[in-house]
């Protein structure tokens, strides 16, 4: 049985540390030659947390267990679509969010068709 058969299935992730075992259930997102990818699922809060370890710190495992070596990290992952929309510490100074200016500036500014004073258009 190879790790990415487990693909979409919820296994239950044993991290040793210290003598003592912890353990979550979590959904395996993506396997890849260097890491593996988790989704930790909280149903009522409604939100989704992936979580990232190292192929290096695998142990082992099987259709329903992985365990990995004593004492390893698993890295909370944010994708780049998780940052969008929100205030990038440094990048922005007075703290607003920042959205695309692409539509500001690059059209072509044409003569007003309608009376200033009126605002109806012009005949």
């Amino acid at each position: 049985m190879e790790l990415s058969e487990l693909q979409g299935k919820v296994v239950k992730v044993v991290v040793p540390v210290k003598g003592k075992s912890f353990s979550m259930n979590l959904k395996v997102c993506r396997v890849k030659a260097r890491s593996v990818l988790f989704i930790e699922v909280i149903k009522p809060e409604r939100k989704n947390i992936f979580r990232k370890a190292s192929m290096k710190m695998l142990d082992s495992f099987n259709e329903s267990t992985i365990t990995f070596k004593d004492s390893t990290l698993l890295d909370k992952w944010e994708s780049s679509w998780d940052a969008i929309g929100t205030v990038t510490p440094g990048g922005n100074t007075y703290g607003k969010k920042h959205f695309s200016n692409h539509s500001r500036g690059w059209a072509p500014r044409l003569p007003s068709t309608t009376n200033s004073s009126a605002g109806f258009p012009m005949v």
